[in-house]
């Protein structure tokens, strides 16, 4: 009788330990994390956003003085400076004329937050 309650006992702890509050946090998604759900790659939406805005005649393209934003190792390498910039409102300049939406500025942060990967 006391095996059996002993394994009991056991299967109890180790039932408690294993769905601890931190493992449920984890399975939950965080209502806070605007990047949770946003997989925002170099390929696809931030090229196209610097493509549009920023790798333009007089901007940030090969002869300017400025890093060539049609290399993409030069995004990568200047990626939290351009998350910085663009969630500032400093780039693309007012000047210029253009302008990025909330979800552009999004997605560059979420893709520099996720690592700024050449994916």
């Amino acid at each position: 009788m006391k095996t059996i309650k002993h394994l009991f006992f056991a299967l109890c702890i180790m039932t408690f330990l294993g769905c601890n509050s931190e493992n449920e946090e984890d399975l939950m998604p965080d209502p806070d994390d605007p990047c949770e759900d946003n997989s925002a790659t170099l390929s696809g939406a931030v090229s196209t956003i610097i493509n549009n805005n920023c790798a333009v005649p007089g901007c940030h393209v090969s002869g300017t003085g400025r890093v060539n934003f049609t290399v993409a190792q030069n995004i990568i390498q200047n990626a939290s400076t351009i998350r910085n910039y663009t969630q500032n409102g400093i780039m693309p300049p007012p000047a210029s004329g253009r302008t990025l939406t909330a979800q552009q500025k999004q997605d560059i942060a979420c893709w520099v937050e996720n690592g700024a990967q050449n994916n």
